[in-house]
């Protein structure tokens, strides 16, 4: 009875989506104010950092944005200056540097006559438990036990703070070593080899402390199986400042979250903390990485 019920309630709420859609034109969809998107993070990961400059476009079109060449870009940290080269067009990466926890980033970019600054503080990430990796459940698992595992996706919702969240895994070079020596490598695993795409997990994605309801249409649990022995899981978690948070969370109830069932969100500005009414974001995030090795 109650499956019943659950069916009817969707039937019902589908009828009411459905009669709320009215087509409208969009007047000025073809113009763009041109104004600066910048898209930029520097983290506590030693390595290179970039910052995107794009121009704004129309609401309605089919290209990609105009990148930004020939800017002045630079990260101050403190009295210590990072010059940023262009890598490509738009595109401006710093050289290998590791960004401090508690440290304050000024990001300076001059276009032209054209000033924009911002300012991030890299916040401390939040200790995290590994996912649980257990045994795959299918036709691979061999008589003496399994020989291959299963995780399911971390839940975009519920978390403990914000994080941008990202994982990796794949078939080692060697994982024929994990096995026994009369081991036949599945079909599977030999087409991966013969591909040359060892990569069986990468994926990335925002989690989320609150339940943001239009978000449940988009979202579904999602069960990554056939890892192997030997498969290195990294996770990483990059952490937020409750400003940074706003903006993502602004941005994504404007694109990803947007017209989702009937508690839609309303349109409003997205917050920045770009000057010179510029768009976008700079941010700084620690990094907390978690290896495991599945043995």
């Amino acid at each position: 009875m109650k499956q019943n019920v659950n069916h009817l309630f969707l039937l019902l709420l589908s009828l009411v989506v459905a009669s709320c859609v009215e087509v409208i034109d969009w007047e000025g969809s073809d113009e763009s104010s041109g104004r600066l998107v910048v898209e930029g993070l520097i983290t506590s990961e030693n390595t290179v950092h970039q910052v995107k400059l794009s121009r704004t476009q129309p609401v309605i079109v089919d290209s990609m944005p105009e990148m930004v060449s020939g800017a002045l870009v630079e990260i101050h940290e403190g009295n210590i200056l990072f010059p940023l080269s262009e890598i490509s067009p738009g595109v401006y990466q710093t050289d290998t540097l590791m960004g401090k926890v508690g440290a304050t980033y000024q990001l300076v970019i001059t276009v032209g006559q054209d000033t924009y600054e911002a300012v991030a503080q890299m916040p401390p990430a939040q200790p995290m438990e590994p996912l649980e990796i257990i045994p795959w459940d299918e036709q691979f698992q061999s008589p003496d036990g399994a020989d291959y595992f299963q995780f399911i996706f971390r839940e975009n919702f519920g978390a403990i703070v914000p994080n941008l969240y990202q994982v990796q895994g794949s078939i080692p070079e060697d994982v024929a070593d994990y096995y026994p020596p009369d081991w036949e490598m599945p079909e599977w695993i030999r087409y991966r080899f013969e591909s040359g795409n060892l990569v069986t997990v990468d994926s990335g994605y925002y989690l989320h402390p609150g339940l943001e309801p239009p978000a449940l249409f988009a979202y579904g649990e999602t069960n990554v199986s056939g890892i192997t022995y030997g498969t290195i899981i990294v996770e990483k978690f990059y952490s937020m400042t409750d400003h940074h948070y706003a903006f993502v969370r602004a941005l994504m109830s404007e694109t990803e979250w947007q017209g989702l069932g009937p508690f839609s969100y309303i349109s409003a500005d997205v917050p920045t903390n770009i000057s010179n009414g510029a768009l976008g974001y700079f941010a700084a995030s620690e990094v907390l990485k978690i290896e495991q090795v599945v043995l």
